[in-house]
């Protein structure tokens, strides 16, 4: 639950931690999900029971040497021996026969078998996810991290109490392999793939599919065998299909589809009081030469399994913990520059000796964390990958995201990934997406203008000049003259003044181009008045104000208070989505006071849930990562009174709650939405209609937009205001 601190402002512990009320209810524990980055395009992600309950879900998730996602190494099934009892501790979720009675509410569709969450103790997710069980008079812990620039799980079993008698504990884990694409399913085969070649203290499994061979290090003993766990299903995904209602039925369940994972074999190991039992899965076969040369292991290296992952551990803590420091010294920087331009009582706060933003703060150490999973090496340069664990990079979300690694003041990776992309510029346009072989695609405008909106911020804040004239000044004038004069995609300014793109009958005006192009004119007059070109920053600004007037009168929308969508030929089209609320968030706003202020209520009234935004009027689903342009735009138009702070103090307690609830460690891509009082259910596609793209569990985006917004727009208050 939140609480509020001495100060006023809201809190929430960071570091979820999970009892049994929570781990024995096998649903909200599968709505607990945790997600870990290797800094390399690879992941590791599951949920607090333990099960996986989307396809992406794995100990392992690496890039293969064509850059395609890979499934290296799913999940480890854990059983106890303790005296002449055996116990399974983990948890599997199979298909399970149909079975409703006629007229009965459809049953979930599966069953945990084995059923382990019913003996957790606890579960905690910061620093490293770590359950802990306790059956037959033995508690065991279970930990795991990613080795940061490889791709490789450690995973760490200690026998935290053993037997009243002391004696042994005999703990035998299963590596279940399915070697696909995080978006498939894996059949049984029965082809020679799996085979294990092992050697005392280390095992290697080759998928034979051309995935990548796995290798393990354990500290045990190794025993092949080839068994297969059938009828695998991940119930937080969208079924594949929906069958037609059976005779008798009211309720039709949706088949779920099912996958099956290969146990090339058994690891054991016999654990005394306070032993431990290590295993280390990597794509690379010289995981710990790599890492000695590196200099992680320190010289010597250690002799033993258990030394090294110690030292491994220790360094992941050390790095975590140095990354949450900066971001909190940064983002307290900023707000404290914030509030200073806030004006009023933040000049105040502005100079107090106390933070304005602490360790104990209730977002910044969370999403900064959530940000820093996204930043990831890919074809020789730094990006931001959007969404994770699937990964896909694309352009316009990767540059959206900047400004708040700018709010935390880490300047030199978001001055890499905006290097990154200027390298990239083709024609004008940025990349809109980068496929699994680094290769970009462009056509989208967008992309380009949230370069352009990047650049002149990370300028600003840096004041980095020499960056300013030798890379940012050229390729937004590049950008810029290419978008005036036409470019690929059909992107050109018209004999309207307005941005269009596409081509044909695709050809359209949008709204939210438009908005950004205007901010782009805008942000590229700062940046010539900072490489000292004045009369070039007369000339755009100028410009932007010439283009505010053609929107005004061409795309404004009386009748219903906001912009219409988009121009197609000379016929507007009207609508309503979150992208309109750029025209009021990106400084200075492109709407004057009055349209600004109904462009808000209608998004407020039609859109708006303090989870997030629906993409449009009746959606089932929110998408929290358009909360924060929404926070900036509400406060904008309210004057940043006390009471719009208070509100939007509200909706952000109730968002933490969702959150609390949901993930451990990130911000899901979307989120469920109560529509008229009722449940949100999520719909089955239409027969014949394609589903679109499962949501990510955890967007970067959303955690990037909800954290400048709780720096940059949330005014700090010595004591709460009423909520209106």
């Amino acid at each position: 639950m939140l609480t509020q601190s001495a100060r006023g402002v809201l809190s929430f512990p960071v570091a979820m931690r999970l009892g049994q009320d929570v781990l024995c209810d096998l649903e909200l524990a599968l709505a607990r999900e945790w997600l870990l980055a290797d800094g390399m395009g690879g992941t590791a992600s599951g949920t607090a029971a333990g099960a996986l309950s989307r396809r992406a879900h794995a100990l392992l998730v690496a890039p293969a040497a064509d850059g395609r996602l890979t499934t290296a190494l799913l999940q480890l099934d854990e059983r106890l021996h303790a005296g002449a009892e055996s116990i399974d501790l983990g948890c599997r979720l199979h298909a399970t026969a149909e079975a409703d009675a006629p007229g009965a509410a459809p049953e979930p569709g599966y069953q945990a078998r084995p059923a382990g969450h019913r003996l957790l103790e606890s579960f905690h997710a910061d620093p490293l996810p770590t359950w802990r069980w306790r059956a037959a008079g033995v508690t065991l812990e279970k930990s795991l991290f990613l080795v940061r620039g490889h791709h490789a799980v450690v995973v760490a079993y200690r026998l935290i109490e053993g037997t009243q008698d002391d004696a042994p504990v005999r703990l035998v884990v299963s590596p279940m392999i399915a070697a696909r694409d995080p978006r498939d399913l894996q059949p049984e085969s029965d082809g020679p793939g799996g085979a294990a070649q092992a050697v005392p203290g280390r095992v290697r499994f080759d998928p034979g599919n051309g995935r990548p061979p796995l290798t393990l290090w354990h500290s045990g003993t190794f025993m092949p065998a080839r068994v297969w766990h059938r009828g695998l299903v991940h119930p937080a995904e969208r079924p594949d299909e929906t069958p037609a209602p059976r005779r008798g039925r009211r309720h039709p369940r949706p088949e779920p589809a099912t996958e099956d994972a290969l146990v090339p074999g058994y690891l054991e190991c016999v654990l005394a009081q306070g032993g431990a039992f290590h295993v280390v899965a990597a794509t690379e076969s010289d995981l710990f030469r790599a890492l000695a040369v590196e200099g992680r292991l320190g010289a010597p290296p250690p002799r033993t399994l258990a030394e090294c992952v110690e030292m491994l551990a220790r360094a992941e803590r050390e790095r975590s913990a140095r990354w949450r420091r900066a971001a909190v010294a940064g983002a307290d920087f900023t707000a404290r520059q914030a509030a200073t331009a806030h004006g009023g009582q933040g000049e105040a706060l502005a100079r107090r000796a106390a933070p304005l933003v602490d360790d104990q703060d209730p977002w910044v150490p969370r999403l900064a964390q959530a940000l820093a999973d996204g930043l990831v090496q890919r074809g020789g340069r730094t990006t931001l990958l959007t969404g994770l664990p699937t990964g896909d990079e694309r352009g316009e979300e990767t540059l959206r995201a900047l400004p708040a690694l700018i709010a935390l003041r880490a300047f030199d990776p978001a001055r890499e990934v905006l290097r990154g992309y200027i390298e990239y510029l083709s024609e004008g346009l940025a990349p809109e997406r980068f496929a699994a072989d680094a290769r970009p695609s462009y056509g989208d405008p967008a992309p380009g203008l949230w370069l352009v909106h990047a650049a002149e911020l990370l300028a600003r804040r840096s004041e980095d000049l020499e960056l300013v004239r030798e890379a940012i000044h050229p390729a937004v004038e590049s950008i810029m003259l290419a978008y005036r004069s036409g470019t690929r995609g059909g992107v050109h300014v018209a004999a309207d003044g307005l941005l269009w793109a596409g081509e044909g009958e695709a050809a359209c005006c949008r709204a939210d181009s438009n908005a950004l192009w205007f901010h782009a004119l805008v942000a590229t007059a700062q940046l010539a008045r900072l490489a000292g070109r004045k009369e070039s920053a007369a000339f755009y600004l100028a410009w932007a104000r010439e283009h505010q007037g053609r929107m005004l009168a061409t795309m404004w929308d009386e009748k219903r208070g906001c912009l219409y969508e988009a121009l197609v030929g000379d016929t507007p089209r009207p609508g309503l989505s979150p992208s309109q609320l750029l025209a009021v968030s990106l400084p200075p706003p492109l709407l004057p006071p009055d349209q600004a202020v109904r462009l808000v209520a209608a998004v407020e009234r039609d859109l708006f849930t303090p989870s997030g935004l629906r993409a449009s009027p009746g959606a089932d689903a929110v998408s929290p990562a358009w909360l924060g342009p929404f926070i900036a735009a509400y406060l904008r138009v309210n004057q940043r009174s006390p009471e719009a702070q208070a509100q939007v103090r509200g909706w952000l307690e109730a968002l933490g709650e969702t959150l609390g609830g949901l993930a451990t460690t990130h911000v899901p891509e979307a989120l469920p939405s109560p529509r008229r009082g009722d449940a949100a259910a999520r719909r089955p596609p239409r027969s014949g209609a394609p589903a679109p793209p499962e949501p990510q569990p955890a967007s970067v985006l959303a955690a990037a937009e909800l954290l400048r917004a709780w720096i940059e727009e949330v005014d700090r208050v010595e004591a709460p205001a009423p909520v209106a």
